[in-house]
């Protein structure tokens, strides 16, 4: 019994609270929980990242560029269509599975989320804020309003919002002007909750604003790109989700940072089963449906980056003619410029361009 006692939860102990409206030993029991969660999420997505990166194929091979292998037809490369100029710069069903990009991203996210649960496990990460709402009429009550929560949204968020964007094929300058949206929704609530007078609920609307504004376009541009590179179904899933997922932190500000309604315990359970929905869940069915099979478009940029090496794919795309790479004026200059208008529509980087009017 000596022995149960010593471990003991006594984070509140150490870390005393130092508001009125605190964080109580059962509300710490629930972050530990959900702290365990993450750190469990995160050891398997990194085991995961590690296994596949002892995978022999790469997710160029250029045995298979005559069609003998397609990943499946769900969106992602159309067996039916393989002589388009996005089909026929295929690759092995096998050598795509092997992509690692969206890994990369939910294993650091759920990372800044381990941390950012132990640091409020441990009742730090917080600071009292005086209440003007539902306060008992004390006008000085103060509540703990966890700051360091904010800093795992801002930090972690547009890892998972850039992997649903890369599904869509929207242009980095689009998945850079949506993750900003992000971040203009995540601190704006932050300085709501850090304000003390009715004024937090001007930033409050200025992040629903951001939030309404991020959705659209989600919903918007990045189902009709997705439609030019046949990932409009997955996409549409995961974007969808997404939208649906975060639609419920409106709620939870506003009960808690908002009008104080909620204890500090109950704001805790209420964001925490969020965000297991938001990375261990979302994460995990995203990355076992997704990533075994990726098309060209979605992951070539990750393999060898924007300029790709001529000796892998000229020959596939019009722009190696049997001269030496140091001939790049005459391949201006020369019947062979029409690779910057064929189908392929390569351009000089040889980085495909997919059809359509792309955001």
């Amino acid at each position: 019994m000596a022995a149960l006692n010593a471990r003991a939860n006594d984070a509140l102990k150490v870390n005393f609270p130092n508001a009125d409206r605190h964080l109580t030993v059962n509300g710490s029991n629930w972050l530990w929980a959900v702290t365990a969660v993450m750190g469990l999420t995160f050891l398997g997505f990194l085991a995961w990242t590690i296994s596949r990166n002892k995978q022999t194929e790469t997710g160029h091979n250029t045995n298979n560029h005559h069609g003998k292998k397609r990943p499946h037809s769900d969106g992602f490369v159309d067996d039916n269509n393989t002589n388009n100029g996005i089909a026929s710069t295929g690759s092995s069903a096998t050598g795509f599975s092997k992509e690692r990009v969206f890994h990369y991203l939910f294993t650091i996210a759920a990372f800044i989320a381990l941390i950012s649960y132990f640091t409020m496990a441990s009742n730090l990460g917080n600071t009292p804020i005086r209440q003007y709402m539902n306060n008992g009429a004390n006008e000085l009550q103060t509540r703990d309003v966890f700051f360091v929560r904010y800093i795992y949204y801002v930090t972690a968020w547009p890892l998972v919002l850039t992997a649903v964007l890369l599904l869509s094929g929207v242009s980095w300058a689009t998945i850079l002007f949506i993750v900003a949206l992000q971040e203009i929704w995540v601190v704006s609530w932050l300085c709501g909750a850090l304000v003390s007078t009715s004024y937090k609920w001007g930033y409050y609307a200025f992040g629903l604003f951001a939030y309404i504004v991020l959705s659209y376009l989600l919903l918007s541009w990045g189902i009709k790109q997705s439609g030019y590179i046949r990932t409009k179904k997955t996409y549409t899933l995961f974007a969808g989700l997404l939208v649906i997922a975060w639609a419920a932190y409106p709620i939870a500000w506003g009960l808690s940072e908002g009008s104080n309604r909620l204890s500090v315990t109950g704001e805790n359970i209420f964001y925490g089963i969020l965000d297991i929905v938001a990375i261990p869940v979302f994460g995990s069915l995203f990355l076992f449906l997704v990533s075994k099979r990726v098309g060209p478009e979605v992951a070539r940029f990750t393999q060898t980056g924007r300029v790709h090496d001529s000796s892998e794919y000229g020959s596939s795309h019009g722009l190696s003619t049997g001269h030496s790479a140091g001939h790049n004026n005459q391949l201006l200059n020369n019947g062979h410029s029409s690779a910057l208008n064929n189908g392929h529509n390569q351009g000089l980087s040889g980085a495909p361009v997919v059809p359509g009017n792309q955001v």
